[in-house]
């Protein structure tokens, strides 16, 4: 029944001209894969075509709201309704984790381990410009191992940089999301998640944007985003 109801919804939002104009869905890089893969599913169910723009978040949505091109944006909610953007409507994806992740060859038996000699470089994204590296910065502030690992930390601009230096081995650890880590699989030695009250709760939605040049389409995504289908995409993508 569920599932009738949302394609009933999908099928009445789709039926306006506005069809033959592509979807903008503008994302962090962190959530590159679990996004291409709604996005896909969305153009099946929907026949509409999408255009997906991944970076880092300040500049997704720093262009987002000077363009007027981005029709749906996909972040972080606090984030997202600080810059200022003309929010029409929120859909929540889930809730983000921070985890800490290793290479093969390493492991960690708590994420205090950071703090040992075995871990000589510890990376993580900029804290003033993603969200998992603001979350690892209060994780690192609230457990007191932020002054013990500091000389250790190597900050980069995004996860997947943090995960691209994990899968190389080039550093010990790094704190990445649960997004990340499960796409990256066997590439990586294994992560551990960070007790969730050690940084402020990350809320994960799709933004669709008012006065963008598909709204239909941002509302018959919006719709798909409540189906089975869709919640299963972004349950196996860790969120």
């Amino acid at each position: 029944m569920r599932r009738i109801v949302w394609m009933c919804l999908l099928a009445l939002t789709l039926a306006v001209p506005a069809l033959a104009e592509p979807l903008t869905i503008a994302a962090g890089a962190g959530y590159k894969k679990p996004v291409t893969e709604l996005a896909k599913a969305f153009e099946t169910a929907s026949g509409m075509k999408t255009e997906l723009i991944f970076g880092n978040m300040g500049q997704v949505a720093t262009q987002a709201k000077s363009s007027g091109a981005v029709d749906v944006i996909v972040g972080e909610k606090g984030f997202l309704e600080s810059m200022g953007l003309p929010i029409d409507s929120l859909s929540p994806l889930g809730r983000g984790v921070l985890v800490v992740a290793w290479p093969k060859g390493n492991g960690l038996a708590a994420p205090a381990d950071i703090a040992k000699p075995s871990v000589a470089r510890l990376a993580m994204p900029d804290p003033a410009k993603a969200i998992y590296g603001k979350a690892a910065s209060q994780y690192l502030e609230k457990s007191g191992l932020d002054k013990v690992v500091a000389g250790k930390l190597l900050v980069v601009a995004t996860v997947p940089q943090v995960t691209a230096y994990l899968q190389s081995g080039e550093v010990d650890a790094g704190f990445v999301n649960r997004t990340d880590v499960l796409d990256a699989g066997a590439s990586i030695g294994g992560f551990l998640e960070i007790d969730p009250s050690q940084y402020a709760p990350i809320e994960i939605v799709a933004v669709s944007l008012g006065g963008a040049k598909n709204t239909a389409g941002a509302k018959a995504f919006a719709a798909f985003l409540t189906s089975p289908e869709a919640r299963g995409i972004i349950g196996r993508h860790g969120l």
